[in-house]
């Protein structure tokens, strides 16, 4: 018995709801609008939010996780630092191999030699690459993972063999898509190499899907002093909290080495992330604040056409009160109506916005992605815009004196 009455007050509402939104169907889509434009905003928002995330955690990996100290020649900017500059030889591979014995925090030193972009070729096709020197251990440092064939070994490295690893965006430029181009020769500045792996990348767009990659000595041996390639030696910590110790001490004894010159800089991951994730922050912000706006406009839209249509309603609301029906009854009738328009746009919005997913994968900069977290939270956001933007007219049409209505 106790349940009795809000189900059937609620069941009796929701027929009335029902009536009057199909009887209107034109002003209902119209008030319904401005929520589903809100909706749409919010998933897209959304989506491009987690794209980011991942693309930041795509760029953590390749950065070797917040154990990576990049050591690289610093350019000298005064003219004290180039006459200073002069009388050092810039960081050496034998340098940093010396420190690295004098410290058990440091796991290994990886060389890394980048000759820019590159033209690949093979046959009469060709396209423009970024052609990287890697170590044997670069591939676990920088996690990069082999799609096809195998990374370098032992013997690839014990003599300069002209060998490659292709990142998948520039087989499918020569091959095309799913091409298997294991054990054919490609031509980089008149050298013919042999493929022997190909990487995996998550989007063609990706940095690595456009790499190639070469061994260290065979880089040494035919492109040493290459006038436009730059070489950085990556230095692995065994852990993080080792960061700022490795940062005191590499930075004195290089210093020392180099007769008191600090002719080198770092670039640490864990700064460069930090950076990457303040951006973002800044555009999650602004995206947030663009869906908040449109629903907020779509709940006024929402409540002014609700205070619309009570002026229209006044004799009906007259009536249901004539007969029986209580503040609650006529409060519930317009809530719920609310709730329903709302549900109606957000429906409507939530399935525009998962269109956002089915674009190609290289159609936007990020892969936009949605989680059924995201279309609750879509969904929430439609019922407590549709609670809050009727909540006004439905307490002025439950304040109504019957008399007065019943006039109109």
């Amino acid at each position: 018995m106790i349940l009795t009455r809000p189900v059937s007050i609620l069941s009796v509402n929701f027929k009335l709801c029902l009536v009057e939104v199909f009887s209107n169907p034109l002003r209902t889509f119209i008030t319904s609008f401005g929520i589903f434009l809100g909706v749409v905003a919010l998933l897209w928002d959304l989506a491009f939010v987690r794209a980011m995330e991942a693309d930041i955690k795509s760029n953590l990996e390749q950065l070797g996780g917040l154990t990576i100290i990049n050591i690289q020649e610093k350019e000298p900017v005064t003219r004290r630092e180039k006459m200073a500059f002069q009388q050092s030889r810039g960081v050496t591979l034998e340098e940093v191999v010396t420190i690295a014995q004098r410290h058990n925090y440091i796991k290994s030193v990886l060389p890394i030699a980048d000759l820019r972009w590159q033209r690949i070729r093979f046959k009469d096709k060709s396209t423009w690459s970024r052609v990287k020197g890697v170590s044997l251990h670069h591939h676990e440092a920088f996690s990069y993972t082999i799609d096809k064939g195998k990374w370098f070994s032992m013997a690839d490295f014990a003599e300069p063999i002209p060998v490659i690893i292709l990142g998948s965006g520039v087989v499918e430029r020569i091959w095309g898509e799913d091409a298997n181009p294991l054990g054919e020769e490609i031509v980089m500045r008149s050298i013919p190499f042999k493929v022997v792996g190909i990487t995996q990348s998550s989007s063609r767009q990706n940095e690595r899907a456009r790499e190639c990659l070469i061994p260290y000595p065979y880089y040494l041996s035919r492109f040493g002093g290459y006038r436009r390639s730059r070489e950085e030696i990556a230095v692995q910590l065994i852990g993080t909290e080792y960061i700022d110790l490795a940062e005191a001490q590499i930075t004195t004894e290089l210093t020392a080495m180099h007769r008191g010159v600090t002719d080198f800089e770092f670039e640490i991951a864990r700064d460069k992330i930090a950076e990457q994730r303040k951006a973002s922050f800044g555009m999650k912000v602004l995206l947030f604040c663009i869906a908040a706006i449109s629903l907020l406009v779509g709940g006024i839209s929402i409540m002014n056409i609700m205070f619309a249509t009570i002026g229209e309603r006044i004799r009906e609301i007259g009536i249901r009160k004539a007969l029986g029906a209580k503040r609650f009854d006529i409060f519930a009738q317009f809530i719920i109506e609310a709730i329903f328009v709302c549900v109606i746009g957000g429906g409507m919005g939530m399935v525009v916005g998962a269109s956002i997913t089915f674009f190609p994968e290289d159609f936007f900069p990020f892969n936009p992605m949605l989680t059924i977290a995201d279309y609750a939270l879509a969904f929430g956001f439609t019922l407590v815009a549709g609670f809050f933007s009727g909540l006004v007219p439905a307490a002025k049409a439950a304040n109504m004196q019957p008399v007065e209505a019943l006039c109109y």
